[in-house]
């Protein structure tokens, strides 16, 4: 048997610099590019922190003439343009009306904007997070463009942290959004305790209308990620009665993977729904 051997020589300068341009591509943020982004800052009178927010209007953008449903995207800053650029193309090939994509920045360090349970000196800020969101960012959103004010046309999106954060304003304060997309959420934080919220919570929770797309990915931590994700899923599915509810699992993919892929199909699962 004859054993191939392969020499690697060191890259040239010209190759060095092609692949700085390339690492640096691949690192790139997707931008919106469609329609307009309108940009502000907002202070949060329960955390003191400050918000930068985005908003990407539809195409025809048009508010004197019509209302729009919202899309509130947690971790903002990594996934705004990908999100936008989404909800153009799906709402297009559905033939459904866009919607406003609002991107909320971080404030605080988003394990602790995001997490339900105070642990740590890092953790426990959900409950300001989302009376931040709830009286000063979404009335903001509607009074300067002119939002539907309804439930049922908002949507929280989330993966990870920001999936368990969503999963808590689902449990805790179900009358501020109508529809989540939840993606891989952490429900392992604090033993677990989002499972327990749920169940002290159901009986106000589970005749509400509400649409609910679970994602993950199959090579998540089958014990930390995906058997509480499963579980979180079985008990909307037995428990409540006025719930569409869709939940996948995206083969061969971890964490990080399953993000992108699973927004997407949220997406789809939203526009076909709403």
């Amino acid at each position: 048997m004859k054993i191939k051997t392969f020499l690697f020589r060191k890259p040239s300068s010209a190759g060095k610099l092609m692949l700085l341009v390339f690492l640096l591509h691949s690192c790139t943020k997707e931008v919106f590019n469609s329609g307009v982004t309108r940009e502000f800052t907002l202070r949060s009178f329960a955390n003191g922190a400050f918000y930068n927010i985005k908003v990407g209007l539809p195409d025809n953008y048009n508010p004197f003439a019509e209302k729009y449903q919202t899309i509130y995207v947690l971790d903002g800053k990594d996934i705004f343009g990908f999100v936008a650029n989404k909800c153009k193309e799906i709402s297009d090939a559905y033939g459904k009306k866009n919607v406003l994509v609002v991107s909320i920045g971080y404030g605080k360090d988003r394990s602790i904007d995001y997490t339900t349970t105070k642990i740590s000196l890092v953790t426990g800020g959900a409950p300001q997070f989302l009376n931040f969101i709830e009286t000063q960012l979404i009335p903001r959103i509607e009074m300067d463009y002119n939002a539907d004010t309804s439930r049922g046309s908002r949507v929280i999106l989330g993966h990870s942290y920001g999936g368990l954060f969503g999963t808590y304003a689902f449990c805790i304060n179900n009358k501020v959004f109508g529809n989540y997309t939840l993606l891989s959420p952490s429900f392992w934080f604090d033993k677990y305790v989002m499972l327990q919220m749920e169940k002290e919570n159901r009986r106000n929770n589970k005749n509400k209308k509400q649409l609910v797309f679970m994602g993950i990915g199959e090579k998540e931590e089958s014990d930390r990620m995906l058997a509480p994700f499963k579980d979180f899923y079985e008990a909307l599915h037995y428990n409540y009665s006025n719930i569409k509810l869709s939940k996948y699992i995206e083969n061969n993919a971890g964490h990080m993977d399953s993000r992108n892929p699973n927004i997407t199909r949220g997406l789809h699962f939203y526009f076909q729904n709403r």
